[in-house]
């Protein structure tokens, strides 16, 4: 069953005995909350994205840390702290959801955005099962706040992981359907991410960004701004890779999960593939990334042909 939630709040779980290390003395405070982006998380190296709220403020460009704790005994041991970085979202502007229309035309959202940029450390959990975190911040008027909780590390991704093929998807495409909204929820829908199937681009030795997103039906509410990322890489890259938009649910509302999801096991939305040409997953973001990190990796695919 799919789990279709990416913004889930994170409070203090309830993993007790675990000494508040390090220099800054943080305080553990109901009004300093983390919303993970980052559901699915496995033994070994992880990209961990939250957005941080402070007293129902977005926090944006604090200096942050995660500190990771093994709790698999009754005493809570430090193991890591690692820095997190801030990443300002390109598609916003005024605090708005900059909308890019097929045709590069650009508009700004009426209601101010939720997300506007997101915090990603690069977390390693050397063994599957449960690990408490506490999320660090220090920010611009002085004060160190805290928050805890538990999470559990996967032995293995659900969802294809880099370094493995990627499934050869035979997704529905512009020409197999009589009107596009039956598979892109956009408004409008765009034709640019629907005119390759991920098998053909395999078969063909051409890199391509599969993005599984639900504009209409997203429950994260960030798939418009994932799905804006994805296209303003487009009139940079299209001539040589391929750029794919699958929606979640089949036609008709959200009772059937469309095939290519099922295949690809994804447990939420959105999420990000960058394939190079052989099929094999170089790249995965789950919920929200930034046109630096997805260009990033897109660029490493094509340095290596």
């Amino acid at each position: 069953m799919l789990r279709i939630v990416s913004a889930v709040v994170a409070l203090a779980l309830g993993w007790s005995g675990a000494a508040m290390a390090g220099d800054l003395g943080p305080r553990v405070t109901a009004a300093f909350t983390p919303l993970l982006t980052t559901t699915e998380l496995v033994a070994g190296a992880n990209r961990f994205a939250f957005v941080l709220f402070r007293q129902g403020s977005l926090l944006a460009d604090a200096d942050v840390a995660v500190r990771t704790y093994d709790v698999s005994d009754e005493n809570a041991e430090l193991v890591a702290v690692t820095p997190a970085v801030y990443h300002a979202l390109e598609v916003i502007e005024q605090d708005r959801h900059v909308h890019i229309h097929p045709d590069g035309t650009r508009h700004l959202h009426g209601a101010a955005s939720d997300v506007r940029g997101i915090y990603v450390a690069q977390l390693v959990l050397e063994r599957p099962g449960p690990w408490g975190l506490e999320i660090v911040a220090r920010h611009g008027d002085g004060i160190v706040d805290a928050a805890r909780l538990r999470v559990h590390a996967l032995p293995a991704t659900r969802s294809p992981q880099p370094g493995t093929p990627a499934p050869r998807s035979r997704n529905l495409i512009a020409s197999d359907v009589s009107d596009l909204r039956q598979i892109d929820t956009s408004d409008p829908p765009d034709p640019r991410l629907h005119q390759t199937r991920i098998a053909d681009a395999i078969r063909q030795g051409r890199p391509h960004v599969v993005v599984f997103a639900t504009p209409k039906f997203c429950t994260s509410r960030v798939c418009g701004p994932v799905l804006d990322v994805v296209r303003s890489l487009i009139p940079a890259y299209a001539k040589r890779v391929a750029f794919v938009h699958q929606e979640i649910w089949q036609p008709g509302g959200m009772e059937r999960l469309a095939p290519t999801v099922e295949e690809w096991n994804l447990r939420s939305e959105p999420w990000t593939f960058v394939v190079d040409g052989a099929g094999i997953v170089r790249a995965r973001f789950e919920g929200v990334m930034t046109r630096r990190e997805l260009e990033a990796a897109l660029q490493q695919v094509l340095r290596a042909k």
